[in-house]
């Protein structure tokens, strides 16, 4: 998942850009702040990857903002065109024009995936036993979270995940068939067998019962589409 911040000091510009992020399945929205300042002191932005930044901001306008924010990529949102130049001398991904269309809101959405695919890992590495072998992700399950390391699951075997330390870090390299469903767990969508309703639990193909956290749920049912 891709993880999402809104900086924008106007409620409703806020809530209609929250409103188009949320029909993206592979995007997750951590906060929404009406000032950088808010957000750099906020304990959200250390789990951010991009942020949708007003230009026009009452304090400090958005182009000298995002000094303050060189480890994020940013996308600005303003209604003023003539910013597009000084907004992409400071790279930033990508520039959208208030009232914003849909079409062009869906470029920007394919533009930042594309970013985040090219950092992708391709294998994963896992510790069996005597060798460090390398699986393809169309064979892993599910990862879990237990006694302090990640397991990795397929339909056949369990192995330890090698370099990774916790789910956090993963989850961000992970393709985006993957989706964090609990603190301990990452599915891969495709080994999905059911979803149980009176459990809040998915059946995997392995037929493990994973249990989906409270914080995951909404974003499970919609992109499982139940």
């Amino acid at each position: 998942m891709i993880k999402v911040a809104i900086i924008d000091d106007e409620y409703y510009a806020r809530e209609g850009l929250k409103d188009l992020i949320e029909e993206m399945s592979s995007f997750e929205i951590v906060g929404c702040f009406d000032s950088v300042g808010k957000f750099l002191k906020s304990k959200e932005k250390n789990n951010v990857d991009v942020i949708f930044l007003d230009i026009e901001l009452p304090k400090m306008n958005g182009i000298k903002a995002s000094k303050y924010l060189e480890k994020y990529k940013i996308v600005f949102v303003t209604a003023y065109s003539e910013y597009a130049v000084d907004a992409f001398e400071v790279n930033a991904l990508d520039y959208l024009t208030k009232p914003i269309s849909e079409i062009r809101f869906i470029e920007t959405i394919n533009r930042i995936e594309n970013t985040f695919k090219e950092s992708n890992l391709s294998k994963i590495a896992v510790d069996n036993g005597s060798e460090i072998i390398f699986l393809d992700f169309d064979e892993v399950c599910f990862f879990e979270y237990f006694e302090k390391k990640i397991q990795v699951i397929t339909n056949e075997n369990e192995y330890t995940l090698k370099h990774f330390k916790n789910l956090n870090k993963l989850e961000n390299e992970l393709p985006y068939n993957f989706l964090r469903v609990h603190k301990s767990y990452i599915v891969n969508l495709n080994c999905i067998e059911k979803f149980i309703k009176e459990l809040n639990s998915l059946q995997m193909k392995t037929g493990k019962i994973i249990p989906i956290g409270k914080t995951h749920m909404r974003e499970i049912k919609k992109v499982l589409k139940i």
